[in-house]
This record gives structure tokens, sequence and C-alpha cells, in this order.
């Protein structure tokens, strides 16, 4: 039984054949018609005659140089029998140059919009392309999907991106399509040992029409392994500043056309738009987390027994998000979450940060309203916004009786419910003025004891799992000498 790709590849086919053989008729029809109006109002003479160009263009739309020609000669051999019908020969000379006029408009016709075709596809490519660089800051993304539209456009087989690194000289894969791991695992390439580099970063396009007999290509056996023959190379660059190359390869002996050239021009000036839209994003969000680690840091030395805290919760929650195998988007912001969410405690005195003895209905009140405190201070810095569920809903419970609202169970969003585990066991481990830390064997039993009461009874055993004693010994500071209490 055939797949459902074979089955619609079939489909494709049969209305293929079907649309031009519709297409045939109509063409044979409309050279008929003209015939037939011709013939009654004057032939060759009369002005009917020009309708021919109608078929023939439309010909040459649909079914190409093939159909532009076929419908060329035929209209040229109509005109050509219209005189007879009235006994009358036409000269030789006038069959020979209507005929040639036919064949010229037809195949130019063909050719035109075969032209036209292909800037439409290439349009569209670098649309799609552009919409990529435009709609994702992530880099390696983007310099993906360049290296796959470069091969599926110019039907090479592979294409890669290298970037320049300028502080060990050479240049290191950045993205790659149809290349092998064996291919991509020779590494780096140093730009003192090839010369092709060397050119493309000057600045100039390289074409090599055979890698394995170009002593510029220096990894030339292993290219005749991978199947490579030519290969076309152009820099990346935006304004002046080149930082890597793009590097197209051909199964078989290939010249680069001059519309293959340019094609790959404008997706190599994409993929420098896009490492430069990715670096500048970067830039920004170093300078964001500075600044939010700086605010963390400033809180935490209100007390500086919870010092560390903030980054300790972090790496925890960042490991459990990990093993639940969350986007690289919600592990972002689960990293600004966990860094921020006692972000509201600036609101707190000292004595109800350090929660030395017991606390007045005051200090109990301003504890239990710190997500909400956090959640004026963050509201007003919008990059800030996807992170605010995690900060305000972090001392939720699953059993519905934590604070601020009493949310239970899968109501508390999930970032949330990774930040209540991730800042549990690290309070656990801590301890406060008032109790020493637990060991983590003691902090694991405490943490199941929790499970399906305070924390998710699914994220648990996850973390546990995730968290090696390794990384929680290196993480968790010594436990503290004093008599228990409440972080």
């Amino acid at each position: 039984m055939p797949s459902r790709g074979l089955e619609r590849n079939l489909m494709r086919r049969i209305w293929h054949h079907r649309s031009a053989a519709l297409i045939g008729i109509l063409i044979g029809s409309l050279l008929a018609v003209v015939t037939y109006l011709a013939a009654l109002t004057g032939g060759t003479a009369g002005s009917f005659i020009h309708f021919y160009y109608i078929p023939i263009v439309l010909a040459s739309y649909w079914l190409g140089d093939l159909g532009g020609i076929v419908t060329s000669c035929a209209a040229a051999l109509l005109a050509a029998l219209l005189p007879l019908r009235e006994g009358v020969r036409q000269p030789t000379a006038d069959i020979v140059i209507r005929g040639t006029l036919f064949y010229f408009i037809g195949l130019f016709t063909a050719r035109l919009f075969a032209q036209l075709q292909e800037r439409r596809e290439d349009a569209t490519s670098l649309l799609e392309v552009s919409r990529s660089v435009t709609s994702s800051l992530r880099v390696t993304e983007v310099l993906r999907m360049i290296t796959e539209t470069a091969v599926k456009i110019t039907a090479a087989k592979a294409s890669s991106i290298r970037l320049l690194n300028r502080k060990r000289d050479e240049l290191t894969a950045a993205a790659s399509y149809g290349l092998s791991l064996d291919y991509l695992a020779k590494g780096p390439v140093r730009l003192s040992e090839s010369p092709l580099d060397q050119e493309a970063l000057s600045g100039r396009t390289v074409v090599i029409l055979d890698v394995a007999r170009d002593p510029r290509f220096r990894y030339r056996e292993e290219a005749t392994s991978e199947g490579l023959v030519s290969l076309l190379t152009l820099p990346l660059r935006r304004g002046e500043d080149i930082f890597g190359v793009l590097r197209v390869y051909s199964g078989s002996r290939h010249l680069w056309s001059r519309r293959e050239r340019r094609l790959l021009q404008a997706f190599a000036d994409q993929a420098a738009i896009a490492i430069h839209n990715a670096r500048l994003h970067e830039d920004l969000r170093r300078s964001y987390w500075e600044t939010v680690s700086a605010l963390s840091r400033a809180i935490e030395a209100k007390d500086p027994h919870t010092l560390g805290h903030s980054e300790r919760v972090t790496d925890y929650a960042l490991q459990l998000g990990r093993a639940l195998e969350l986007s690289a988007d919600k592990m972002e912001l689960l990293r600004f979450a966990a860094t921020l969410h006692d972000v509201g405690k600036i609101g707190l005195s000292d004595q109800s940060l350090a929660r030395v003895g017991h606390l007045d209905m005051t200090d109990e009140v301003l504890v239990r309203m710190h997500p909400l405190i956090g959640i004026s201070i963050l509201q007003p810095v919008e990059f800030l916004a996807p992170t605010l569920e995690g900060v305000r809903y972090h001392h939720e419970r699953w059993d519905g009786k934590g604070y601020p609202e009493g949310s239970a169970g899968e109501d508390i969003p999930l970032l949330a419910r990774v930040l209540a585990v991730a800042n549990m066991y690290d309070n656990l481990r801590t301890g406060s003025p008032g109790r020493g830390g637990l060991s983590e064997q003691e902090a694991a039993q405490a943490l199941r004891r929790a499970t399906g009461r305070e924390l998710d009874p699914e994220m648990v055993p996850v973390f546990l799992r995730a968290l090696g004693h390794d990384t929680a010994a290196r993480l968790a500071p010594k436990p503290a000498k004093a008599p228990p209490g409440e972080s």
C-alpha cells in the first residue's frame, strides 16, 4: 500500500498532466478561432492575423520554451495555409519572415517568463530568510536556515557558514547543511594554512572548480571522501567588517552562474545581518542581566546570611529546567525569574529578613506580600514582563495553602513550580540564623515529604535525579551551626 507521501506525489503528477492537457486544448482552440476569424477577414492581409500572438504568449507562459516554440510553429503553418483557401500562393519570403517572427516571439516570451519566475523564486527565498532574520534573534537558527536555503535554491550538495575568531586566527563552523559529522569533525580552519579563506576574507568571491586539485583548498582528501567537487566561497560582511565566510559545495563540476552568485551573496548579506543583530541582542541581554544581578545582590546584602541565595536558586532551577527539556526561550525566562524571585524583599525590614524570633503581624504580612512587592517593582520593565508569573507565584503550594493568592495544582504557572522546588532546596541546605542547614540526603528527604503538599509531585523526582551530588556539594554553602529556625 503506497504511503501518503507517494500518494500526494502521484496526485500532483496527475494534476500536472491534466493541467497541461487542458492548457494544450485551450491553446489549440485559440489557434483555431484566430485562424477562422483571419480567414473571414482577409487572411494574412487582415488585422486578425496579429491575434496569433495571444496563444503564442499564453503557451510560452504556461508551457515554457517547448510550448511556445510548438505554438509559434503551428501559428506560422496555419498562417501560411490561409491564402490557399482563396487559391492564392503566398510568397515564400513572407512565410519565412512570419514564421521567424512567431518563433522569436514564442522563444523570447518563454525565456522572459522563465527569468521572471526565477526572480520571483529568488525574491521568495530572500523574503523567507529576511523574515527569519527579523523574527528570530537566535543566530544558530537563522544561520541554519540560510545554509539550507542556499543548498535548495542552487541545487548544491552542501553549505556551511564559518565565523572568524580573530584571537585564534581561525574560522569556526557556525552552521551547516548537507555535511556529515565526520567532515565537520576536522575542526576549525586556521587562516595561516588556508589561502582560500585568506582570499575570501579580503572581500573576494572565490570559485574552485575541483577542490581535489586546487592547492588553495586544504582538506582535499576529506572533501573527496565527502563527495564534494566544486566550491563557491563568499565573504560575510557588514560595511567594512568581514567576519566569516559562506561556503556552498556542489557534488559535481559546476561553474556558478551569475544568478547563483547574486543570490548567494544576498544570503551572505542576510547572514551578516543576522549575526550583527544577534550580537547586539546578546550585548543588550548581557547588560540587562548584569543590572538584574546587581539588583539581586544589593537586596541580599541587607542580610549577609542570604548572600548568594538567588544565584544558587538560579542554578538549581536551570538544572531542573534542562531535565524537564524546557525550550531555550523558557530557560531564559526561568533564569531571570529565578534571579529576581526575591526582589520584593527590598521592602522588608532587616528584622523580617533576618527572621530572628517571632515576627509581629505587620512583618508577617510584609513577608507574605513580598512577591507582590516584587511584581510592582518589575512591572515597568517591559522585557521582564514574561518573568512576572514566576516571581508572583513561587511561594504558592501544590495543596493551595501558599501565598499570595492560594493557587493550587497546575493553576500555578510552570516557572513558579520550578522555582518553588529550587527555592525550597536551597533554603533547606542553607538554613538560617535560627536553624542549621541540612545535608544533601536530609534535604532530599525533606523534598520528598513536601511532594504533593507544597511541591509539584512530578518535579521533585526529576529534580533529585538531575541534581548530582558533586554539583550539590559545590553549590550549597556549609551548614550554619545555629539552632533551628526558618529562612
